[in-house]
């Protein structure tokens, strides 16, 4: 063999080599095995390959697991639910590279069966295409109609982050300030809030602050910040939320004072007393609060 044959050899060994090294792995297997696992593993494999996925597009970006884009989408059809929702949550992290995947999870956004699918689907087409019209309707569809709780929570709750682009849904929005559900009712506010609306969606946020759920407080908290930070209203409810028995609370409160700035410093004594809260993080967004007031 000459020189250059072995030379030549020794090159494709060498990109070989560095090509394996550069494949993401996720519990202890590279990506090619569990590619392979979606296209000839049964339902629970696939399912755990899914999960790999979503887990090695987090830690190496989307563009390392491309590659698994066509296998996910047919495992969207699967009659098994959980497998569904495993591939919407990892073609979700993927985002823009998984488009071909859109039409399919806004079906399954409104229409699955299983509630888990239909958030999983859900909050996979907001990463893919947030804040397509496509996405709205079908995101202000199901918060008007989907007859799970936790469904509708997601629906309101990636419609508030779509801020501006959520227009088209806002009778939907308004109907939702009605929801049986207390923390639909906030995230509706929030959405009519963002979209101009503020005397509206300030006493909704109001209420959902008084919740018997520290979680619906603590999301009321933040979003009453986030829609009208000036209201009269919002300074003296940040402040009873430092007192919140909820740590949730007190961190989200503690958070909307920092985002005030100076015109809070009426909080500077509360928040020098929460240095001695018995939960780190509180004392650390105290902190980090009472910074930005005084700067």
């Amino acid at each position: 063999m000459s020189r250059t044959a072995v030379a030549c050899i020794l090159a494709t060994l060498v990109v070989s080599a560095q090509a394996i090294a550069d494949e993401p792995f996720w519990n202890q297997r590279p990506l090619r095995y569990w590619l392979n696992q979606l296209q000839v593993g049964d339902a629970s494999a696939q399912e755990q390959a899914a999960r790999g996925v979503m887990e090695m597009a987090a830690e190496h970006g989307s563009a390392s697991v491309a590659a698994a884009v066509p296998l996910l989408v047919p495992c969207l059809d699967a009659p098994d639910a959980p497998l569904r929702a495993a591939a919407a949550d990892a073609l979700g992290p993927i985002g823009a590279v998984a488009e071909p995947a859109g039409p399919r999870l806004l079906k399954l956004f409104e229409s699955d069966p299983d509630a888990t699918v239909r958030r999983s689907a859900g909050m996979a087409v907001a990463q893919i295409k947030p804040g397509t019209s496509d996405f709205v309707v079908t995101a202000g569809n199901v918060l008007a109609r989907d007859t799970d709780a936790a469904v509708r929570q997601t629906a309101a709750a990636l419609l508030v982050e779509v801020g501006a682009a959520a227009r088209p849904i806002l009778p939907l929005a308004h109907a939702a300030l009605s929801d049986s559900d207390p923390m639909v009712r906030v995230y509706a506010a929030a959405i009519v809030g963002h979209l101009g609306e503020t005397a509206i969606a300030v006493p909704v946020l109001l209420d959902g602050l008084q919740s018997r759920d520290g979680a619906v407080r603590a999301e009321a908290t933040g979003l009453i910040v986030e829609t009208a930070p000036l209201d009269k209203r919002v300074l003296p409810a940040l402040l009873e939320g430092l007192r919140d028995e909820d740590r949730r609370v007190r961190i989200a409160a503690a958070d909307g004072l920092g985002v005030i700035g100076p015109p809070a410093i009426a909080a500077a004594d509360p928040l020098w007393r929460m240095i001695h809260d018995p939960d780190e993080e509180v004392r650390d967004h105290a902190l980090k609060a009472l910074r930005l007031i005084k700067e």
